[in-house]
């Protein structure tokens, strides 16, 4: 920006660029001219003083030693897209990237509804995102990156939760049917109440695994906080006998396809063993159904909780419902009937 004096008229003009384009206000004296001058400086300094949504997750991430990859990579993706081929696909929230944070608005967050919904994403989903647009805003509050949230007060979208029990039956069905090494991931993550896939089940060592207080203590990736589960002494014998083979061999991975080689994709083997098997099970069923065989024996629900690493005994009885119902049943049935029951004496007559 800089001040100039008019050739023709006694007038002080400042002239700047603003969007590639030259702009120019006129005023009657120089003063005025110098103190538009020092309101615009004042007012760019303080934009770039301010943080785009890019900039602040980009601290969001680093800050977070303890966010997983698999949640990082989500992040660059729906910020910043990928490239592939030579060719830049656009992330769904790219256009979200550049704006300041504090100054995202309900229009921003419809579009990026939009924008998930023409690639056929359903609800859930856009909730998964809003939310974790939601986190990084309230992280730089908390760290007084920035002055507040201006997406906090915004209610997700309503979706319909799919309606699927899986059963232990399906299980043991399917269980023969998988090659050994995804035999013992199933049992792992069965037992230890695992989320099947890269975060927790097969980036799982060995020394998470206390053998002298025979527990296991995980990261959950969902989280990132630590939750210490009590096996089954069975599974815990065989671990041990598999903990001596690795160790031997130099292995630090709990579930390994043998000679070390990690697990990066198992989808074609559990398609297939399902087809065999002739079930329809998800790899995530086999938590459910550890937490559902739990509830069904008679475990508190609260032990259940802490088993699965949810911070709520509330999450897992809501998510659980199905369980806990038959769990209350069981509790009426154990009241006595109202005739064996005797009433208190009082000392007075029965008239």
């Amino acid at each position: 920006m800089s001040i100039h004096k008019a050739n023709k008229r006694d007038l002080f003009f400042c002239k700047w660029r603003e969007n590639g384009k030259e702009k120019r206000r006129y005023f009657k004296t120089e003063q005025e001219a110098r103190a538009f001058e020092a309101d615009r400086l004042q007012t760019r300094t303080q934009e770039e003083e301010r943080l785009t949504l890019g900039e602040l997750t980009m601290l969001f991430c680093r800050s977070r030693y303890d966010l997983n990859i698999v949640t990082k990579r989500k992040i660059v993706y729906f910020l910043a897209g990928y490239e592939k081929d030579g060719v830049h696909h656009p992330g769904t929230g790219e256009f979200l990237r550049d704006k300041y944070a504090e100054s995202l608005t309900r229009q921003d967050l419809e579009r990026m509804r939009e924008s998930f919904r023409s690639r056929g994403v359903g609800n859930n989903t856009i909730n998964k995102f809003q939310a974790m647009v939601r986190a990084i805003l309230a992280w730089g509050v908390d760290q007084e990156l920035i002055r507040f949230n201006p997406w906090r007060d915004f209610k997700k979208l309503k979706f319909a939760r799919p309606v699927f029990q899986p059963k232990m039956e399906d299980l043991k069905r399917l269980y023969p049917e998988l090659p050994e090494y995804l035999q013992w991931a199933v049992k792992t993550a069965f037992f230890l109440a695992l989320r099947p896939g890269q975060v927790e089940l097969f980036s799982l060592t060995w020394d998470a695994f206390n053998w002298r207080r025979g527990v296991v203590i995980v990261r959950q990736g969902k989280s990132g906080r630590l939750k210490t589960v009590v096996p089954h002494s069975a599974y815990m014998q065989e671990a041990r006998r598999r903990y001596e083979a690795d160790m031997a061999a130099g292995i630090p991975w709990v579930c390994h396809r043998g000679k070390g080689q990690r697990v990066l994709n198992f989808r074609t083997a559990w398609v297939l063993a399902c087809k065999r098997a002739g079930v329809t099970l998800r790899p995530y069923d086999i938590r459910h159904i550890a937490a559902t065989e739990m509830l069904a024996r008679g475990a508190d629900l609260a032990a259940v909780a802490a088993q699965l690493g949810h911070s709520s005994v509330a999450t897992t009885g809501a998510v659980y419902a199905h369980v806990t119902a038959g769990g209350q049943a069981h509790a009426g049935a154990l009241m006595p009937a109202l005739g064996e029951m005797q009433p208190p004496d009082t000392g007075r007559t029965k008239r």
